[in-house]
């Protein structure tokens, strides 16, 4: 089980999501904003430290950092973490042969566009993807960084070194990063303001658990954080194991900065932007457009000579820029037969989610809520209302593309044409949802339509965003919620807070200590397989028990013109690196 410190950590970490829900639309993300940083931090008031037992985790020393793979289950594979003696235990290695990338064109500037402009100049203090990943935040490096190319099936937030050449586990808490000191400052005035030292990424890393900002929560998990210059080493200690702290390293908003020029930065103006990415600043127009150059100080430089930011709040406005060849890559906002769909990001965590409440009549009866269930038909609503670009999933955001249930396991659990018992009498509920653009509602309407099918006689109440923010989530005050889920960026940040029985916001109010028990087991286990395995388990559970399912999972659409080459993007996390392997061959 996971350590109750671990756990009462976590959900102190969290913000309510109301500006998630006050915002949401039918806008398909660039990378959406993340529940760690919008969720209100409650007590463990839920989590009671009596009712979780901690085990010891035995410490196991790790080689250096592999790019997570895909796996093959092994049912045979233990859950425990002290008999792992090399990384691949930890990362099992790729089955297929690496595919050898072809030299590319080099030359030209890739046309992106932009649906915002950004507050602040200062990368800490920016949440947004219209800074981190579309704009100027591309001039910065993290820590680690989300992997990307032809091999990785997605969803995917396997991560790689980005700003270190490698780490290593001492211990389920305690990781050492060798940092990379050939890596170089650069401004829009300036190549050379010296090499990255192991101080600026301690100072990066404790600017942002301290600033008072929408970012520090992210590394809730983190204790302390030293620095051994001689070694050029960071030493990250925990305050439990948690095996999300590799997505929050990764994060594209975990960015990492100049100690001397950001000590004294007001950020003010384009000069006080010093980044160590492969790109720097080159222009800078407000709220229109921005251009980084290639800063050609890296091994590996890119093969762009410039990327374009263009802000284009208007999505006719973006639609017609890419028609017309003024912008090279389109972010789909609605599908058309007049645009070929070049690439469908699965996006776990996004979509439509069906909720019971389990406290209450008729939902607290299990043979009820499967009924429910059972009636839902999926295919129809991923076809009519999401234009077959959606798929089933639990809700949760997937380090792994494993992760995802396979229709042979979930389709069982959806038989909607199946003859069943009718009740003595008709069902009267209330299914509780909010105006949150036109796929989601007829989604809603769908789904009702099929629990009248099944005997229920469904009533829809609108409310408005808020009512359904703060009454529903906060107080779990309705029979069936239908609309989207907890806003979320990693693993835990759902099934903590929203799946155990004594989270906080747990609001089906379902009381299942074998679920709990394997959400702490997986929230700190470090080998992929292993955690993979628990949570195959917890999809299956969850779909037997009915508490909340997706069963409509946004797919983000993609379009870029004949002329870019070697694109294979991860957009996860708010990721941006694979810009720089791309070419034009125009």
């Amino acid at each position: 089980m996971a350590n109750t410190y671990h756990i009462q950590i976590f959900l102190g970490s969290l913000f309510i999501p109301l500006v998630m829900f006050l915002a949401c639309s039918e806008q398909p993300p660039q990378p959406q904003p993340t529940p760690e940083s919008q969720l209100n931090p409650p007590s463990a008031e839920k989590i009671n430290a009596s009712q979780i037992n901690a085990t010891k985790i035995v410490p196991s020393p790790f080689p250096t950092i592999t790019p997570l793979v895909n796996i093959e289950r092994n049912t045979e594979t233990s859950s425990s973490n002290s008999n792992v003696n090399t990384i691949s235990e930890l990362i099992p290695p790729a089955k297929d042969k690496p595919i050898k990338s072809r030299p590319g064109k080099k030359g030209g500037s890739l046309k992106l566009a932009s649906k915002d402009y950004f507050g602040s100049l200062d990368p800490h203090k920016n949440h947004s993807a219209a800074y981190s990943t579309w704009g100027i935040g591309v001039i910065y490096q993290r820590l680690l960084k989300f992997s990307n190319g032809p091999n990785i099936l997605l969803p995917s937030k396997g991560t790689e070194c980005d700003a270190c050449q490698s780490w290593e586990m001492l211990d389920s808490k305690t990781f050492i990063f060798d940092i990379d000191p050939n890596t170089t400052w650069k401004s829009i005035d300036s190549n050379d303001l010296g090499n990255m030292s192991v101080e600026d990424v301690k100072f990066s890393l404790e600017r942002q658990i301290n600033i008072d900002n929408q970012n520090a929560d992210r590394f809730h998990m983190i204790r302390s954080v030293e620095s051994d210059i001689e070694k050029s080493q960071l030493k990250i200690n925990l305050h439990a194991p948690d095996a999300d702290i590799f997505i929050s390293l990764a994060d594209g908003r975990s960015k990492l900065v100049s100690k001397s020029n950001s000590e004294n930065a007001e950020y003010h103006d384009s000069s006080s932007l010093v980044g160590s990415g492969p790109w720097k600043l080159s222009k800078l127009s407000e709220n229109a457009y921005l251009i980084l150059e290639n800063a050609f100080s890296t091994p590996n430089p890119p093969y762009l000579d410039a990327l374009e930011f263009h802000i284009l709040p208007d999505q006719q406005t973006r639609l017609s820029a890419y028609s017309v060849g003024l912008i090279d890559v389109y972010d789909i906002d609605h599908p058309s037969a007049d645009i070929d769909i070049s690439f469908e990001d699965p996006n776990p965590g996004q979509g439509f989610e069906i909720a019971f409440n389990t406290a209450t009549y008729p939902f607290n009866d299990f043979d009820i809520r499967s009924t429910a269930r059972t009636s839902i038909n999926p295919d129809e609503i991923i076809k009519k209302a999401w234009n077959n670009q959606a798929f089933l999933s639990l809700g949760f955001a997937a380090l792994h593309h494993s992760w995802i249930p396979e229709r042979s396991l979930w389709e069982p659990y959806f038989s909607p044409h199946k003859q069943t018992e009718p009740f003595n009498e008709i069902i009267s509920i209330e299914v509780t949802t909010s105006d949150f653009g036109p796929r989601l509602k007829r989604s809603v309407e769908i789904a009702s339509q099929h629990l009248t099918s099944a005997g229920f006689d469904p009533t829809i109440n609108y409310v408005n965003r808020r009512q359904y923010t703060e009454l529903q989530w906060k107080e779990g005050d309705f029979q069936v919620l239908m609309g989207p889920t907890f806003p979320h960026s990693s693993t835990n940040a759902f099934v903590i807070p929203v799946l155990h029985s004594k989270g906080k916001w747990n609001a089906t109010n379902h009381r299942d200590l074998h679920l709990d028990e394997m959400i702490e087991e997986q929230s700190q286990e470090y080998i992929l397989e292993k955690r993979s395995l628990i949570i195959s388990e917890i999809n299956s559970h969850l779909l037997e028990k009915s508490y909340r399912f997706m069963p409509a999972t946004q797919k983000n659409l993609w379009a870029w013109t004949q002329s870019l080459k070697n694109v294979h993007p991860n957009f996860s996390g708010f990721e941006y690196t694979h810009w720089e392997k791309v070419w034009l061959d125009r």
